[in-house]
């Protein structure tokens, strides 16, 4: 299972070459000076990981009170049809 999780999150983080990637190459780096652009791009990825991780965070406990209130498993039915009806139905603008 470990590894399922590991290819399926290497497969899924291709979309960052795409996405992410022209973001990254258009920060402000120094060039010219090794260390401090390595400090700037230090401190960009630990950035970027902090507010992944805070929002994980905060999703986690948002997910651990529905559930301790009982209602997850029936908000992830309702959500489910309301996405599948959704698809079905035609947008108009």
């Amino acid at each position: 299972m470990l590894l399922s999780a590991l290819v399926l999150g290497l497969m899924g983080s291709l979309h960052c070459i795409g996405m992410c990637g022209p973001i990254a190459f258009m920060l402000p780096v120094d060039h010219k000076q090794p260390v401090k652009k390595a400090v700037q791009v230090l401190t960009y990825n630990i950035g970027r990981l902090l507010a992944y991780g805070v929002i994980g965070l905060l999703f986690g406990f948002i997910g651990k009170g529905l559930y301790l209130f009982g209602i997850q498993q029936k908000l992830s039915i309702v959500i489910g049809a309301v996405m599948i009806i959704l698809v079905l139905l035609p947008y108009k603008y």
